[in-house]
């Protein structure tokens, strides 16, 4: 069975090996997970990766930010959130704009509009890892924003919000779990 069947399509059809090669490695790190905790985490891990990658390179900082969050996946292995990284590094740039779009319908399928601000929330930390927010990150935020049905006005607030943070939010472990 194909494993992006949760989608609704098939990957020949639709062309979503990206997707899949990103589900595989998800669904190898958390075996025991349900299925709406991978679409969950698979979703949400594109997004940061796009944050990370919007002005082009992904500094250290920013990849160290990434590993941080996937290490608060409680069954994440040690060693897990590095290789997601890795996986996620390679294969987000090569998304197809149909496979970003599938990214999309499902986050709001899984998501109310209070998640998916607390999604936003994240890819604001995300966007401040290296200490400031670069005009390209800004720019992604607020197109995924657009995405994701949340008020473009949110944005500016939410990245005020996440350069004065001391620390990571448990929100992506809090909202795999949610998504159960």
């Amino acid at each position: 069975m194909d494993p992006l069947a949760w989608l609704g399509f098939s990957k020949s059809r639709t062309g979503t090996a990206h997707l899949s090669a990103i589900h595989a490695r998800v669904k190898a790190l958390l075996p025991d997970d349900e299925s709406v905790v991978h679409r969950y985490i698979v979703t949400v891990s594109i997004l940061l990766t796009r944050i990370a990658q919007a002005d082009g390179q992904v500094r250290p900082c920013e990849f160290d930010r990434l590993g941080a969050l996937f290490r608060h996946l409680d069954r994440m292995p040690a060693e897990g959130a590095e290789s997601l990284c890795k996986v996620l590094n390679d294969v987000v740039p090569e998304l197809t704009p149909s496979e970003l779009d599938l990214c999309y319908r499902e986050l709001k399928a899984l998501c109310n509009a209070d998640e998916r601000l607390q999604v936003m929330r994240l890819l604001a930390i995300q966007a401040t890892a290296d200490g400031n927010i670069a005009t390209s990150e800004h720019s992604e935020l607020v197109s995924i924003a657009h995405a994701l049905d949340i008020p473009v006005e949110l944005i500016e607030p939410l990245e005020i919000e996440a350069l004065s943070a001391d620390e990571l939010p448990d929100a992506l472990g809090a909202s795999a779990s949610e998504a159960r």
